[in-house]
């Protein structure tokens, strides 16, 4: 087999996925973030190839003969090593960039950092084993890398607009679970592949599609929930009244409407959103580039 076809059959998929993921968001990254968030995912390779060395002498992944004990040695040698890497390149690669100035933008940062290191990981295993292996990469553990991420950066969302909204408690909680979960989800599916046997890998089967079809559907639906937002301002669909309390015109906006949100004297209705107040929500602005409820970008 020639090596063209193997490093084709190695990167396909991640182009693939990544070009899936890019074309989800409306409002587009600039290609420089993205290549350097991609980068860093590739040149983590070797750190985490160090680190999973050292952390294996005391947490083995092979000879272990119980389940528990197994689950316990992959989360720490290789699903913490790994899913770490990504967190550090996303949190001080996109999490503090200036153009993550909509929710999804950080599930985009995300995947492209987890991508990026599965795309050197792909071509090490490929190269070695041949194009089978290349193919069920591409059915399993490309798609999987994919669907940490995804994980991660829905928590990293979270977490900015409880940042936004001054809630610490709810900040750290996420913070925390935008590394926590992408472990957890990791350590479960390789856990379950080296464990083997027969009803085992029913069980990974039954994992892997259940994580691959929510994480679509998240990704789906944030990017949608976006669209939509914007969609509805730029058309005029949305409105807001002089007190901020949202409000969805007709084709014929009826002036002196008073939305059913608002207990206040009625209100002129305007016909474009109000300065200081989110065009979706009517939450106060913050100062942020987005809002802190409902998400939508405000500059």
């Amino acid at each position: 087999m020639g090596k063209e076809i193997l490093f084709i059959a190695a990167v396909l998929p991640v182009v693939g996925l990544c070009y899936f993921i890019y074309k989800k968001d409306m409002h587009r990254e600039p290609a420089g973030i993205l290549a350097k968030l991609f980068s860093l995912g590739m040149l983590s390779v070797l750190p985490v190839i160090f680190v999973e060395l050292f952390l294996s002498a005391s947490f083995p992944t092979e000879g272990v003969n119980n389940f528990i004990g197994l689950y316990i040695n992959v989360f720490i040698s290789v699903a913490l090593a790994e899913e770490g890497f990504k967190w550090l390149i996303t949190k001080y690669g996109g999490y503090n960039n200036k153009e993550f100035d909509e929710i999804y933008d950080i599930i985009v940062y995300a995947v492209f950092a987890s991508l990026g290191f599965a795309c050197i990981e792909n071509i090490l295993y490929v190269f070695q084993n041949g194009l089978g292996n290349a193919i069920m990469r591409a059915i399993l553990s490309v798609p999987g890398h994919m669907c940490f991420a995804v994980i991660m950066g829905y928590y990293f969302a979270r977490a900015k607009l409880a940042h936004i909204n001054n809630n610490q408690p709810l900040y750290k909680k996420n913070l925390s679970l935008s590394i926590v979960m992408p472990c957890i989800m990791h350590t479960t599916y390789d856990a379950l592949l080296m464990w083997g046997g027969g009803s085992t890998f029913i069980l990974f089967l039954a994992f892997d599609i259940f994580m691959v079809v929510y994480c679509f559907g998240t990704v789906n639906r944030m990017s949608k929930i976006q669209r939509t937002l914007t969609n509805n301002v730029n058309s005029g669909v949305v409105t807001t009244n002089s007190s901020g309390y949202v409000q969805y015109n007709n084709p014929t906006p009826v002036q002196n409407a008073q939305p059913a949100q608002s207990t206040q004297s009625a209100q002129p209705a305007v016909n474009a959103p109000v300065a200081g107040y989110c065009p979706i929500c009517g939450t106060p602005e913050r100062g942020d580039r987005f809002c802190g409820s409902c998400g939508y970008k405000l500059r």
